[in-house]
């Protein structure tokens, strides 16, 4: 569990009295966020409902993600925190209601304040690129709560905690940070003991809690899957991008993935800003943020196209032609891997180019007729091609590997590569019809606006 502690911060050349605070993963708070970084304990049992794959384990999980997990109260206020009796006890509380993975998933990001339309400086830059490009405001939700009908219950375990996780919990992380930009240029820095644990300092380390959650050692060293540390990784996108380092060979000699060496760098920072009232100084520092946490989506994507490719040695090698209800058991799970690290990470390339987006789509979505029907080197290429636009490096990314042998065709790229013809790819791909844009995409994002139908699990055509 996250350690307590008391510290004084130097900060803009004077001491300033931070308070108790938690230390998770290299990073200390300025400001009490232990109970929000127990969001990972509802995430902890979601996962383990989910990976029954019976009827029953999705209905518990499903509860789990609604109301909060930690059993139920017996009595009305068991919790502290206002439960009726019968009703979830919940790991993450507040004074008078409990932290859900559905409220992260279901945040209304519409609103004129988080947009930015309203003149304020709470506008958020991500949510309106993955609520348009999905065509809809509560996506994540959506992916997760899909009955996905035409996968097979292994593969609807993947994407279910894997959609919570990666797209919910992911872009809550980033709201707490641009809620700090906008206290923080309200003023809304010291508290009344002249602390800095105003709004803007606890907001921003509310974004660190939920990145790392509560299961994390104190030290990044601890928190590294490898490494002679406690290797306490915890279970949130810290953990993530553990796993992803390992696989790609992105390591820091320190023992965490140079991802996150470079995030508790970026955390800090930005903390430090907030408290010294350096607002536009903190901005670019979130930019930098979403790069580095784009980059273990950036390696899900990538492996999990590996396996999924019937032309590779992976997992669905003898499932070419075959359906996510037809396939073998391996490969609807590495197929649904990629799916669901696809979608974390679709908007994001239909940014950089539609036509990129639109293939990783079609050979990656789990309701797709086959997996991978143009093949992992396009796929792979195709991404590769966004790098630049996407903030990160040949390097950043790594190569796919295992024991230090890189798998064939997943070496790193040396310069980023320029798109791959994919017209002939994109030819086999089914018409859909374009969906009426919902309220604040009028303008749709791209001419891929139409990926919501295919992607949440509809049939394919």
């Amino acid at each position: 569990m996250l350690r307590i502690t008391l510290v004084a911060a130097l900060l803009g050349g004077a001491a300033a009295q931070v308070g108790s605070h938690q230390s998770m993963a290299g990073y200390d708070s300025a400001s009490d966020v232990g109970p929000h970084a127990m969001i990972d304990l509802d995430m902890e049992e979601f996962e383990k409902q989910v990976g029954y794959k019976t009827t029953a384990g999705f209905a518990e999980a499903l509860r789990i993600y609604e109301f909060g997990g930690n059993g139920t109260c017996v009595n009305a206020n068991d919790n502290g925190a206002g439960c009726a009796a019968g009703a979830a006890y919940g790991n993450s509380r507040k004074s008078d209601s409990i932290r859900t993975l559905k409220g992260f998933a279901t945040k209304d990001y519409s609103t004129a304040k988080l947009r930015g339309t309203d003149g304020g400086k709470y506008g958020e830059k991500l949510p309106p690129i993955y609520a348009c490009y999905w065509n809809d405001w509560a996506w994540a939700d959506s992916f997760v709560t899909n009955t996905y009908t035409n996968v097979k219950d292994n593969g609807r375990a993947e994407l279910m905690k894997k959609g919570a996780n990666y797209q919910a919990v992911w872009m809550y992380v980033l709201h707490e940070l641009e809620d700090a930009i906008g206290d923080c240029y309200a003023g809304d820095i010291t508290a009344n003991d002249a602390t800095p644990t105003g709004g803007a300092p606890h907001a921003w380390d509310e974004g660190w809690a939920f990145y790392a959650g509560s299961l994390v050692a104190a030290t990044a060293a601890d928190s590294a899957m490898e490494g002679t540390g406690l290797q306490k990784e915890g279970t949130l996108i810290w953990e993530l991008s553990e796993k992803r380092g390992k696989d790609f060979g992105t390591l820091d000699t320190t023992g965490p993935s140079k991802a996150n060496v470079g995030l508790v760098t970026d955390f800090k920072s930005g903390r430090d800003k907030i408290i010294a009232a350096d607002c536009a100084g903190a901005e670019p520092v979130i930019d930098d943020i979403i790069k580095k946490m784009t980059i273990p989506l950036i390696q899900g994507t990538i492996k999990y196209a590996w396996k999924a490719d019937p032309a590779n040695a992976g997992d669905c090698s003898a499932d070419a032609g075959k359906t996510a209800l037809t396939a073998s058991d391996d490969c609807v799970k590495s197929w649904t891997e990629g799916w669901a690290f696809a979608a974390a990470l679709l908007p994001q390339l239909d940014q950089c180019d539609p036509e990129v987006a639109s293939v990783v789509r079609h050979n990656l979505d789990a309701g797709a007729n086959e997996p991978m029907k143009c093949g992992f080197a396009t796929v792979k290429t195709a991404i590769e091609s966004c790098y630049t636009k996407l903030g990160v490096t040949c390097a950043d990314i790594g190569a796919f590997q295992s024991s230090g042998v890189v798998y064939a065709g997943a070496e790193a790229c040396t310069a980023i590569p320029a798109k791959p013809a994919l017209a002939t790819c994109s030819a086999n791909f089914p018409a859909t019809a374009a969906p009426i844009p919902v309220a604040g995409c009028e303008a749709p994002a791209s001419d891929d606006a139409t990926a919501p139908a295919l992607a949440l699990g509809a049939a394919a055509a």
